[in-house]
């Protein structure tokens, strides 16, 4: 039987995680307020603490160095439903065993008590890093992606952070960085993809004057470069065989041994890696090392598509841009209303560059639809692509309304509004099928002589 503290201030939450310790075998306290939860633990032993961040008076997080010295060694699991990246470093670094994110059920709540008493005896918790990055997002999928980035930095272990391109891997490692005890060390990024297959094993392990390849400068290497703080391997799937070898050897015995020497160099460093694609579909299909696999992920984050966390867009959209314009962008309900149906298939990167672009075709602060450029197609797994038509019928409604609200256009809103968008169509097949009037007539679905009249009725007949 073990003692547990839960301070929350709802009582639902409060009398749920009662019974349910109770029925455990254990004994409960509960407090609606960190003063409240202070004082009781000041002249009572717990072997756990269920915090909430948001209280009225002294805040969870704020409370928990607190709530630390009279608790020593008990494990702290923080409860939180308006969580961010720094609230998630915050507790984790002060000492938080667990990060639960709210709305929970009690499986979850059941798995992490049972997890806090398996734990050896806590250490010191480690001194707050400075805070900082860019990651926002309320959602639920972001807000388990604070909780991991907070874990990761709390360690030393190898992390592998899994996504679509775009959605931010390496803005997450660069958090996991800022956030660890290496943040005073450098932080060398390695686009893998951008490495010459000629010239990347001198670009990771350096090379020595006087060996066999001469041709390469003489230099340190990325891998020595990042001793003593973080290397960042994005695209790490792309990595050849042969470098992959190299590689794993020198994560292994934590030293490098550049071109043209035999002699080895002693390294320090975290390996932070990224994947768009599936490592383990490459290492069942021989293209990727088993053992490199398992050493880049001892601990795994993996950030959802922006499609996939709406709640978000409206957010990032604004602070997008906010950093361009050096303001607040006024978005019409009409562009909010665009910016939640876009699939946004090339993620934070598209959604920053739309905004980038929108800020440029407004002028100023006020961001209608037609600001927007084109979405950017969906790429297949045959590496063809998907039009987007989302913009295309956006100008079309916007089009239409226009002359239904001409009243010259009375009764002829359907003839004019085919009058400009039928000679873009007619003149596209007629380039496609080189001026053949056959295959052209064949492909939209009119006879021969029924195209030949309408390109004469616009000017286009050739």
């Amino acid at each position: 039987m073990a003692r547990i503290l839960v301070v929350d201030d709802e009582p639902a939450i409060c009398w749920g995680i009662e019974q349910l310790a109770l029925s455990l075998g254990h004994e409960v306290e509960v407090a609606a307020s960190a003063e409240q939860g202070l004082q009781i633990a000041a002249i009572t032993h717990f072997d756990l603490l269920l915090l909430d961040v948001r209280l009225p008076g002294i805040d969870g997080i704020s409370a928990l160095p607190k709530f630390r010295e009279c608790l020593i060694s008990a494990p702290v699991v923080v409860m939180t439903a308006f969580g961010d990246l720094e609230t998630a470093v915050r507790a984790v670094q002060n000492g938080a065993f667990e990060y639960l994110l709210k709305p929970f059920d009690l499986a979850e709540v059941r798995a992490t008590i049972n997890r806090a008493f398996e734990l050896p005896s806590l250490s010191t918790p480690q001194a707050i890093v400075k805070a900082g990055g860019a990651m926002l997002g309320q959602t639920q999928g972001m807000q388990e992606v604070f909780k991991r980035i907070a874990l990761a930095a709390s360690s030393e272990v190898s992390v592998l952070i899994t996504g679509e391109q775009g959605v931010g891997k390496e803005e997450a490692a660069r958090a996991i960085h800022q956030h660890s005890t290496r943040s005073t060390g450098p932080f060398v990024a390695v686009n893998v993809k951008a490495l010459s297959p000629t010239m990347a094993e001198a670009e990771l392990f350096g090379h020595k004057i006087g060996g066999s390849s001469d041709s390469f400068p003489a230099r340190n290497g990325l891998l020595l470069e990042a001793s003593g703080g973080t290397l960042f391997l994005d695209e790490v799937a792309d990595i050849s065989l042969p470098i992959q070898a190299k590689l794993i050897r020198a994560l292994d015995q934590a030293e490098v041994i550049p071109l043209g020497t035999n002699r080895p160099i002693r390294t320090d460093i975290r390996v932070i890696s990224s994947s768009s694609q599936d490592l383990s579909h490459r290492v069942h299909s021989g293209e990727f090392r088993q053992d490199l696999c398992y050493h880049l992920s001892e601990f795994e984050i993996a950030i959802p598509p922006l499609r996939e966390r709406a709640d978000d867009i409206l957010l990032l959209a604004q602070h997008f841009a906010s950093l361009l314009a050096g303001e607040e962008a006024n978005f019409t309900k009409e562009t909010r209303d665009e910016l939640l149906q876009r699939k946004w298939f090339g993620n934070l990167d598209e959604l920053r560059d739309a905004l980038a672009q929108a800020l440029s075709n407004s002028g100023s602060g006020r961001i209608l639809p037609e600001h927007l450029p084109a979405p950017i197609a969906k790429q297949t797994d045959d590496g063809s692509s998907t039009v987007a038509t989302k913009s295309l019928e956006q100008l079309a409604r916007l089009r239409a309304a226009d002359l239904l609200g001409d009243p010259s256009s009375e009764g002829l809103v359907y003839e004019r509004f085919l009058e400009e968008v039928e000679p873009a169509l007619l003149q596209s097949a007629m380039d496609h099928f080189s001026n053949e009037y056959a295959p052209a007539a064949r492909a939209l679905g009119l006879h021969r002589t029924t195209l030949k009249r309408k390109l004469e009725q616009y000017g286009l007949a050739k």
